[in-house]
């Protein structure tokens, strides 16, 4: 391992090479709004300690980044804490209105208030947990923001907690997708954006790895390996290889959401 001081020397050096970078871009980086996370399961007593252009940048175990919290753990707590809280109050709004408003507008209020935040940036905390069978297990975090949608629908449909109608039914009824549904057409829309237009990194995410000339039934499938072992990766391989043929082959976005859906909707709720 290497020593402290070697660690804290590598990061103001990196630090003061991106400085560098926006100043002769002509771009504006100010230091003293600059913060540092490092990634770890633990905090131990002695944070690290850096310093760029005369600031001192102190390790800290959570920021906002585009309204996502992230943790120093990659735990997802203190977003889903955030989330629950603006949902709530979007549900009391909604349960405000539901007395006043007929169903379609209530699905309409929903969709913009409640469910724009729950679909925001929801593959980057959900996508690890994703479901492909009922039997499969569901994490906490998931769970926790499902239940938040289950709220919600049944302000949409007027039941009750205690009348104990199937979450499926009223998914159904209101043509929303469940999170987990949500999480897997979201990933294969930004999969398929990645491979339409090159985007770097994630284009290569997903690619064929074949040592010969031979043509087999997975080449004319369109299957696909991952180059990377991790659980998100994998289930972007698992995703894509499920795919139907047209959206894989569809240039058109309107096709690929088409396609992506209607194999989001057989996955568990």
């Amino acid at each position: 391992m290497r020593e402290p001081w070697l660690i804290w020397a590598s990061l103001e050096e990196e630090g003061n090479k991106i400085l560098q970078y926006f100043a002769s871009n002509r771009l504006v980086a100010n230091a003293s709004k600059t913060a540092m996370i490092v990634f770890r399961p633990r905090v131990p007593p002695n944070l690290f300690e850096i310093k760029l252009s005369g600031e001192t940048i102190v390790e800290t175990t959570e920021e906002k980044l585009l309204g996502v919290h992230v943790q120093h753990d990659l735990k997802w707590k203190k977003h889903v804490e955030k989330l629950t809280s603006e949902v709530n109050y979007a549900l009391s709004v909604l349960r405000r209105l539901s007395d006043q408003l007929g169903k379609k507008e209530l699905k309409t209020i929903a969709d913009g208030l409640v469910m724009s935040k729950i679909r925001y940036c929801l593959p980057v905390f959900a996508a690890e947990s994703l479901r492909f069978h009922e039997s499969d297990p569901q994490s906490s975090v998931v769970q926790k923001v499902q239940r938040l949608q289950n709220d919600m629908l049944r302000v949409i449909t007027q039941n009750r907690r205690r009348d104990r109608i199937r979450i499926s039914d009223m998914l159904s009824s209101t043509g929303f997708m469940s999170v987990n549904q949500t999480t897997s057409y979201s990933l294969l829309i930004e999969l398929w954006k990645a491979r339409e237009f090159n985007v770097p990194v994630l284009k290569d995410l997903l690619e064929k790895r074949r040592d010969d000339e031979r043509i087999l039934r997975s080449d004319s499938a369109s299957k696909v390996q991952t180059i990377g072992r991790d659980k998100l990766a994998l289930n972007c391989e698992r995703l894509w290889n499920l795919a139907s043929s047209k959206f894989k082959s569809t240039n058109l976005l309107s096709v690929a959401k088409i396609e992506a859906k209607k194999l989001a909707i057989t996955l568990p709720v």
